[in-house]
This record gives C-alpha cells, structure tokens and sequence, in this order.
C-alpha cells in the first residue's frame, strides 16, 4: 500500500467512511429542523417572515454557541479560581466534593483582575506592578504600551501603502490586473505559512534579508536575537500583510467615486493636491473609518506571527498583551491559572471596545446611519 507522510490510502479511506456519513446525518438533520422550523413559523405562529426568520435561523444559532456563549463562559472564568491545582473541583464528575461558592466569587474576580496590573503579597497588599513574565519589561504598562507602538506603526503603514497603490491601481497602466493580482498574495496566503517563511528569511547566516544587507553593502544582522531588530522585523512582516487589505477595500472606494467630482473642480481651478483632500478623502471616509477600526483589532490580537516567529522573544521584547497573556496562562512556566488568563482577556476586550466607541463617534463613522 502506498504511503505519503506516514498516510497509507487504506488509512484514508477509513477515515472518510467515518467522517462522511457523520457529515451526511449532520446536513440531513439540520434541513429537517429547518424544515420543522418554517412550518411551525409559517402554520402555528403564521407569521409573513416564516421563511427570513428560517434562513437566518442557522446563524443565529451560530452566533449564539461560537460568539456569545463563549463570551458569557469567559466572564464566569474571569470569577473563578480555575487553575492546574483546581481542575478537579471544576471537573463534572468530580466537582462533589468542592461547594460553589469555593468555586466562583467576588473575591476570585477581584484576584484575577488585580494580578493582572499588580504584585500583590500574601498579606493581600499591593507590592508594585506585576511581572506577567519573567522579565522586569513584562509589566502591564510596558507591554500596553509595546502594544501601541505596535498597533499605531502598522495601522500607520497600512493605510499610507495601501492608499498609495490603490491610487496608482486606479490610474489606467499596463497590466494592471497582474499586479493587482501580486499585491494580494501575502493576503490571500495562510499565515502560518508567511510567518514560519519570513522566520527563515531573517535567519542571521541564510536569510533573503541579509542577503539583500551584504549586497548593499551592509554586514550580516542577527535579527532575531537582538531585542530591537527582532521587533522591527516582525512589524515588517505584519505590514507586508496588512497593505492588500486596505489597498482592495480602498481601490473599491475609489472606483465608486464619479469623476464628475474630479471635472467640476479641475474646471474651478482645484489642483490635484486640492481634488484628493476634499474629494477623494471625504468620500473614501465611510469605508476608511470601518477599516482602519478592523485593522486596529486585528493588529491589536495579532498573536500568531509574533508567536510563531519570536516567540514573544528574545527575552521577551517582542510581546504584546495577547501573546503575553498566551504565555504567561499556557507558557512551559505557566500553572495554568484560567481565571487570570479570562480576567486578562476581558481587559483587553475593554480597551478595545472603548478604542471603537470613541474612534467611531468622533470620526463620524456612523453619521450616514443617523442621518437617515
């Protein structure tokens, strides 16, 4: 039998006659219950909107066990005292010996939340900011303020790159559609994949980058090793990937926008300069304003290609709050505390979500839905 990875087609096939009549009875199940679904609506209820409220059903359904339900489970988290030494008194089968107020309560809550900013003593006291890691720079101050600094030069470069080649994708150029077509690649790629790439990229003795370093002149740099560079590297990489998106969202924009617009003011006299502030940025704000509000939240919880290229190193410079919080709950030193990790998490929903209220309000992103 033929084997490719230590996968022999028996082995395949097997799997498949598994998976495939579980997959079968799931989509058969789930259209009887939509069927159930619209004539109970449609006879009983007798509701005009039996069959929207059918079709929306499934997301509904969708949104409440992988969105809401998840978040309801981490605020309960956030009030527990869930760690490697408690897993048995959460565990169903052996949580009789454990009472449920030694389970969850304010007192866990406010433990959580407090080591999350500060290093408290046994006595209960305030003895600083806490060190979520090992490092003195691994405090919450520092990290939020890494986080910043990580978010603002991406958002930075993402909007300024990728405005500038939707401008020149929008002019009338040669092979237009090809390059459009290369722009999108880093997006359109699994990110595991760019990440654990440009990893070896900026390896010290065979990376592309300090080829391109000696070519020009320049010697060798250890990337990845030094605390800096190692960070400039990674907000390299995350540009690399943020551009496509904000050059396809905005090149749509302007292909929306009337060249009438442009005419009228060339005929007043307005120079290019002078066409492109008062007409290209103002009708390109109702999908600028949701943009850049994504792309902060993506970049903000951006764990995976720090993760999977530093580690969050060396020695611990190139964290940020999410992937810090990753290590300090489930990190090779961690005890596992869950209920810190979701206390953790909701802080960084909190300032996220106040980021989006007062970004979204002053910008006037939702002016358009109000006045109408």
């Amino acid at each position: 039998m033929e084997e490719f990875s230590g996968l022999s087609l028996q082995s395949v096939g097997t799997t498949l006659g598994l998976i495939i009549p579980v997959l079968i009875l799931v989509v058969v199940l789930s259209l009887a219950m939509q069927f159930g679904l619209f004539q109970f609506l449609n006879r009983i209820v007798k509701t005009r909107h039996a069959l929207p409220y059918t079709l929306l059903a499934p997301a509904a359904v969708a949104i409440v066990l992988f969105l809401l339900y998840p978040l309801v489970y981490n605020v309960l988290l956030a009030f527990s005292d869930l760690r490697r030494n408690t897993l048995n008194c959460y565990a169903p089968a052996l949580s009789g010996e454990c009472r449920l107020d030694h389970l969850y309560g304010l007192d866990y809550a406010q433990k959580n939340f407090t080591n999350v900013f500060f290093r408290v003593n046994r006595e209960g006291e305030i003895q600083g900011w806490g060190r979520l890691l090992s490092t003195a720079d691994s405090t919450f101050p520092v990290l939020l303020g890494r986080t910043a600094i990580w978010t603002i030069v991406n958002v930075i470069f993402h909007f300024s790159i990728g405005l500038t080649l939707a401008l020149i994708m929008n002019q009338k150029i040669r092979f237009k559609n090809i390059y459009r077509a290369m722009i999108v690649i880093p997006w359109a790629l699994p990110g595991v994949i760019i990440a654990l790439t440009w990893r070896q990229e900026f390896h010290a003795q065979y990376g592309f980058v300090n080829e391109i370093v000696q070519a020009l002149g320049g010697q060798p740099v250890s990337w990845l090793d030094d605390p800096t560079l190692a960070f400039v590297a990674v907000i390299f990489v995350n540009i690399w990937l943020g551009v496509p998106f904000y050059m396809v969202m905005l090149l749509g924009g302007l292909q929306s926008i009337s060249l009438d617009y442009y005419e009228a003011a060339q005929m007043d006299g307005a120079n290019a300069w002078q066409r492109f502030l008062n007409i290209t940025m103002p009708l390109l704000q109702p999908i600028l304003i949701p943009a850049i509000t994504l792309d902060v939240i993506w970049t903000f919880n951006k764990a995976d290609l720090i993760f999977l290229m530093t580690g969050g190193g060396p020695s611990e410079s190139t964290n940020i709050l999410v992937t810090a919080l990753y290590n300090a709950a489930f990190g090779t030193a961690a005890t596992y505390e869950l209920g810190f990790a979701a206390a953790f998490s909701i802080i960084v929903f909190i300032i996220l979500f106040f980021f989006a209220i007062i970004w979204i309000t002053t910008s006037g992103g939702l002016k358009e839905i109000y006045d109408r």
